[in-house]
């Protein structure tokens, strides 16, 4: 890994790409849970060194009852986070679909990322038109794949969101995967009709750069190391999964707000 600083304000380590499709799925609270697995498990150890020091006889069934006790009780407190954590995922980022969805998404994307492209490409529009009013789309940026080139991409996004073209601007750049450079992305600026001057100035002086910055310390804080990640009311997915993948997940949550899925026709 290489440490590359986007500056202002704070510095940003770059990691080289990786595949992150075979990742499994988990909640937003995975690392919480993992750090209570680890609590749990020195413990354990706790408990049965204690005994051995000091002779005593250690009760196995009565430790795992009050192992279990905690466990249950933490798994609790974690399942009944879901909608703050779906919160707390969003920030004033582009976005597409009902504020009130029943059903939120947010992606950690890197545009230099290939996987994102893919899923850019092909899964978002099918997910969009499957699925409508019932989903909230959130794009965040995860620039940890090209080095400063994706910090560069990732503030040109936010220069076009500043002109409300972002979804303009995302598409052209996931559907020309070779144009990764300052010209080219004030090339497209000027295709979709942004004013170029203005665009130019926000790219050049950096003054989305803290923004960026802000999304990619809350992915790190996420665990997240590999894009695109994505969050579907607090629930986790790694890596561009198939169509499908991510209806299962929507669809279970539209049946528990009580909602009937749409039908999603053939898969693909």
């Amino acid at each position: 890994m290489t440490d590359e600083q986007l500056t202002p304000p704070a510095p940003l380590p770059f990691a080289s790409e990786r595949d992150s499709r075979a990742a499994p799925q988990q909640t937003a609270a995975a690392p919480m849970t993992q750090t209570i697995i680890v609590g749990l498990i020195f413990l354990v150890i706790g408990f049965i060194s204690g005994g051995l020091v000091f002779g005593r006889s250690i009760d196995t069934v009565q430790l795992e009852r009050s192992i279990r006790t905690i466990v249950a009780e933490e798994v609790a407190n974690i399942s009944t986070s879901g909608g703050s954590a779906t919160a707390d995922l969003t920030d004033n980022d582009p976005a597409f679909g009902p504020e009130d969805a029943k059903v939120t998404i947010v992606e950690f994307s890197d545009f230099y990322c290939s996987f994102c492209g893919r899923f850019a490409n092909e899964t978002l529009p099918r997910l969009r038109e499957t699925y409508g009013d019932h989903i909230r789309f959130v794009y965040r940026d995860m620039p940890i794949i090209g080095g400063q080139i994706s910090v560069q991409a990732a503030i040109a996004g936010n220069c076009a969101f500043a002109q409300d073209k972002f979804w303009d601007f995302h598409n052209i750049v996931f559907q020309n995967t070779d144009a990764r450079s300052r010209e080219a992305f004030i090339s497209f600026a000027d295709e979709l009709g942004l004013d170029t001057e203005a665009f130019t100035t926000c790219l050049d002086d950096r003054t989305m750069s803290e923004e960026v910055t802000l999304d990619y310390i809350d992915g790190q804080s996420l665990g997240i190391s590999g894009t695109p990640a994505f969050f579907i009311n607090g629930r986790q997915i790694s890596g561009a999964q198939p169509f499908d993948t991510f209806a299962l997940v929507i669809d279970s949550e539209l049946r528990k707000a009580g909602i009937t899925p749409p039908e999603r026709g053939e898969s693909g």
